[in-house]
């Protein structure tokens, strides 16, 4: 593992520039920083959003037939409590109506792989995320992705303040969406991956046109992670 430490950002604190500017790189906007995040959810939708990501991390994906009992013992219909965590980009439900998306985990497989001290495993949605995974639970994670260009391992580990280490040591992350997308899990997730070296990230970018994005150092993607995810499952 590297020696070298990512301090995440304490949510108190005004964003480094240089995270602000990786933010902004993937149009993440100030109301999809932190508490913000779930602001607009009623008491009872915030409990089972926060009822989602705690299954995601105990025990992986919960059923869709759970949510929906859980849903109903919170006193929400469950058609309208999805439809008020959609429409805040916080969890979506594919076709078959099971959860696709809950950030920052994702109901389907990817290349970010988060492992937790209970030895549940589940998947990121970006390399930012699974960064702020660590910080949103307090709890350590370690992370195993792959570099898009040469299918090279990146591993890390995150601490429960956030702070990471991380091998190889040149590893990279790119900020960016994808251009004419909307929602987060279409427009930047696909393009927030770890790359082994500046260079692949490069190339990268240079091979796909349709991505605006820059890359970032390691530390800057986990104190991007930890202000989007730290400070969300905190109780009102």
């Amino acid at each position: 593992m590297s020696a070298n430490v990512a301090h995440a950002h304490d949510g108190g604190e005004q964003l480094p520039p240089r995270v602000a500017v990786a933010l902004a790189a993937a149009e993440i906007p100030p109301c999809k920083l932190g508490p913000a995040r779930r602001a607009r959810l009623n008491a009872a939708e915030q409990a089972l959003y926060f009822w989602i990501l705690r299954r995601f991390a105990s025990d992986g994906r919960p059923r869709s037939a759970e949510t929906r009992v859980e849903a109903r013992r919170l006193g929400l219909d469950a058609e309208a409590a999805f439809a008020a965590l959609a429409r805040e980009d916080l969890v979506h439900l594919g076709a078959d109506g099971e959860i696709t998306v809950s950030y920052p985990f994702s109901g389907l497989a990817t290349a970010h792989r988060v492992r937790f001290p209970s030895g549940n495993e589940t998947y990121a949605m970006c390399a930012i995320d699974a960064l702020g995974i660590a910080p949103m639970f307090r709890v350590e994670i370690e992370v195993a992705s792959r570099d898009p260009v040469s299918g090279s391992d990146i591993c890390a580990r995150v601490a429960t303040d956030g702070a990471a280490e991380w091998q190889p040591e040149p590893a990279v992350v790119v900020a960016g969406v994808l251009d004419r997308q909307s929602d987060s899990c279409r427009g930047c997730c696909p393009v927030l991956n770890f790359f082994i070296s500046a260079e692949n990230a490069e190339r990268w970018l240079s091979e796909h046109p349709e991505v605006r994005g820059d890359v970032i150092s390691m530390d800057e993607a986990a104190a991007a992670g930890q202000a989007i995810f730290g400070g969300v499952l905190t109780e009102r």
